[in-house]
């Protein structure tokens, strides 16, 4: 039903208040309704009535001019009445309260909807209006139209996977960073812990070496330096220049390098630290050590390990420093005393210049001292140290008992120079490893011994000026107790290492050939019997 009000108002009527509507309860004042003429003045139904006796303040604190009282404090209120519009009219009866007879239009038939042949019509998207529709009505200040036109929304996921990816990178670059100078710090450690061993394998050898007599300066100490090359356990070592601030030249300067890869990126880099090294006298710490900082012009790359002095290898104090150095090393890491360091003494190379005096040396241990004896070398006598190898038997008449060349005290031994004694003795004993049995005809001459053989050379070459096979006397490599004539092999060859003799089905002579340069030992070309420590282009290495 609709809500339009029955009877319809008149024109100029006001508007009834809905049902149920309450009065206004603001502070205005009511407005009269205009009187009608013929009909008694009423107060508008949504008006609200104050209460008797209460007067109604004037803006501004004064009371209304013509203000009265209502009729009701003289008079009672006039009957209640409907309100205006409800009253029927004079000649209006009431409709009786009966139902309306529903009934169809008998010419209008119900339609039906919606018709089977037109499809559901599409309705637009919410977000979009009707046509004709007005826009929606937003409070003053929002809506779309705020801040502009609506931007159209971005994808944010491009971004968040570029974020992951940076903080991935930052993360694995950190440790990377972290774990790279966590190898450097252990590697520098490692580098200054094997030097500071290099000073003290030092300090063993030298007092090792001065034990026995042997003296050791300090041009050999800066000579075994000055050779690039390993020491020990990777750690290489470069001489980089004499202590200026030492009169005596026993100070130096050397650079310790060790190679190392990282876990993180799979490259070489290389450690470097530098130590002082100090020469003193006698057998109680005869070498100090003390890090430093290196300077800026150290060499960043490792010298290279191929590069050696070749008179190293041949012997004299550097080898063999460099020998009881490697060996102190290896004694130390298996944890042995100061004690048993000094026992590797015993010498495995020649020591010093095999040409000079060596009265002031002692004998190797292993071996037995037989005093002083005259040696010659290049016509010139050099007082030497005799000493008897044991366990290398001798034929030779300096070791024979009653024979006019005896040596006292040979007793069937080998007699050498102390500076070869203990290569001697070494060369012994790794025979006997190998099943070896090693027995001289021949070793430390005299002169007179020297002459009476040239004059009986068989083949006339020494008496005729030929000293091939029979060296002049006073230039033999025996009379300084440096040479052994073995008794096996018994070939003979050029006086060139390409023409060298060679006698490959004799045992001794495979053995020799392979082990005697460890100790200093070369074969003289022209007999494959003859061994010794004098050096020359004639003295050739092993096949």
């Amino acid at each position: 039903m609709s809500d339009q009000q029955w009877p319809p108002r008149r024109p100029g009527e006001p508007r009834p208040p809905y049902r149920g509507q309450q009065p206004f309860p603001g502070p205005r004042q009511p407005q009269r309704p205009q009187a009608q003429p013929g009909r008694p003045q009423q107060p508008h139904p949504g008006q609200q009535r104050p209460h008797p006796g209460q007067h109604q303040p004037y803006p501004g604190g004064q009371p209304y001019p013509e203000q009265r009282p209502y009729p009701a404090q003289q008079q009672p209120y006039p009957p209640e009445q409907p309100p205006y519009g409800q009253q029927p009219y004079p000649d209006q009866q009431p409709y009786p309260n009966q139902p309306y007879p529903e009934q169809p239009y008998q010419d209008q038939p119900y339609p039906e909807q919606p018709y089977a042949e037109q499809p559901y019509p599409e309705q637009p998207y919410p977000e979009q209006p009707y046509a004709g529709q007005p826009p929606p009505a937003y409070p003053q200040g929002f809506g779309p139209g705020r801040f502009g036109p609506e931007p159209p929304k971005k994808r944010r996921w491009p971004k968040v996977v570029v974020g992951l990816l940076v903080l991935a990178l930052v993360g694995v670059g950190g440790y990377g960073a972290y774990d790279f100078y966590d190898q450097m710090q252990k590697w520098e450690q490692t580098t200054t812990d094997d030097l500071n061993g290099v000073g003290s394998d030092l300090s063993v050898a030298v007092a090792s070496l001065r034990s026995v007599g042997w003296e050791v300066t300090a041009a050999d100490i800066g000579t075994w330096l000055e050779q690039p090359g390993a020491y020990g356990d990777g750690l290489k070592l470069r001489t980089l220049q004499a202590d200026p601030a030492s009169t005596d030249g026993n100070s130096f300067s050397v650079a310790g390098y060790r190679t190392w890869q990282d876990t993180y990126a799979k490259r070489d880099h290389t450690t470097v630290v530098c130590a002082n090294i100090t020469l003193a006298t006698g057998t109680q710490k005869p070498l100090s050590e003390t890090i430093t900082t290196c300077p800026e012009d150290v060499p960043k790359t490792a010298p290279d390990a191929g590069q050696t002095d070749t008179d190293a290898n041949a012997g004299g104090v550097t080898g063999h420093l460099a020998e009881l150095a490697v060996e102190a090393s290896e004694q130390r890491a298996a944890g042995a005393t100061e004690g048993k360091l000094l026992e590797i003494a015993a010498p495995t190379r020649p020591v010093g210049n095999v040409r000079a005096d060596s009265t002031a040396l002692v004998c190797a241990p292993g071996t037995k001292d037989l005093g002083e004896g005259e040696g010659y070398d290049e016509g010139k006598l050099i007082p030497v140290r005799l000493c008897a190898v044991e366990g290398l038997p001798n034929t030779g008449t300096e070791s024979t008992k009653g024979d006019p060349y005896y040596i006292d005290g040979a007793d069937g031994l080998t007699v050498v120079n102390a500076r070869i004694s203990g290569a001697a003795a070494a060369l012994v004993k790794r025979a006997e490893k190998q099943g070896i049995d090693l027995v001289a005809g021949s070793s430390f001459r005299t002169m007179k011994k020297q002459k009476a053989l040239c004059q009986s050379d068989v083949t006339g070459g020494c008496p005729a000026g030929d000293y091939t096979l029979t060296a002049q006397p006073g230039h033999s490599s025996h009379q300084l107790g440096i040479a052994i004539d073995f008794e096996q092999p018994s070939a003979t060859g050029g006086k060139t290492c390409a023409t060298r003799a060679s006698e490959p089905a004799s045992a001794v002579w495979r053995f020799l050939n392979k082990n005697a340069l460890n100790f200093g030992l070369k074969q003289y070309s022209a007999e494959a019997w003859h061994w010794d420590a004098y050096g020359g282009k004639d003295r050739c290495a092993p096949m």
